[in-house]
């Protein structure tokens, strides 16, 4: 079974805690390997801050490894309004190792809804602020980013915000490993 590494500094916050733990409860694969700067890198483009630049299956960009068998979240999200989606996830399981060859999917279900009252992009990250409501009901600060090149990364927040500004999102992607992110 994986180790989860402490959360650090914000994620310690009880109600990002929640948050981030279903973000990455299957993305503790070590971590820490990949280029963590907020444009992974490249210097390329800003990503969209248009919610239909987060719709869509994205999956898990790291390998999760237990025993013989591999695991890679899928996350699925649906827009539903002007600033609305559906969130749902999901699990590739894969026989070896590596996460290599056709992974077979479980689910994905749905797991609640977000509504985003702001986005805002520059400096190759995009930002959408909002609510995450549970389908059980409980609410949480969220946080979507997307880094360029297409990596989505998910970040707990409180309400109001504690990381209200861009540069704020961008200090806290930088202490996210890419490969707890998702790609296309």
């Amino acid at each position: 079974m994986p180790r989860l590494r402490p959360l650090p500094g914000l994620a310690r916050r009880p109600a990002t805690v929640l948050v981030l733990l279903s973000a990455l409860a299957l993305g503790a694969c070590g971590g820490g390997g990949g280029d963590d700067t907020p444009d992974g890198g490249s210097g390329g483009e800003t990503p969209s801050a248009s919610l239909s630049a987060l719709a869509g299956d994205w999956v898990q960009k790291g390998c999760v490894t237990t025993g013989g068998q591999s695991y890679k979240k899928m996350l699925r999200a649906r827009v539903t309004g002007a600033n609305t989606l559906d969130y749902y996830e999901g699990v590739f399981t894969f026989g070896g190792s590596e996460c290599a060859g056709g992974g077979r999917l479980t689910g994905p279900s749905k797991l609640g809804t977000l509504s985003f009252d702001r986005s805002e992009a520059g400096a190759g990250v995009a930002a959408h602020w909002g609510v995450y409501r549970t389908v059980i009901g409980t609410r949480h600060g969220a946080i979507w980013a997307l880094r360029s090149p297409p990596l989505l990364c998910l970040l707990g927040d409180e309400i109001p915000s504690i990381q209200p500004t861009l540069s704020a999102v961008s200090a806290s992607l930088a202490t996210v490993p890419a490969d707890n992110c998702f790609v296309r």
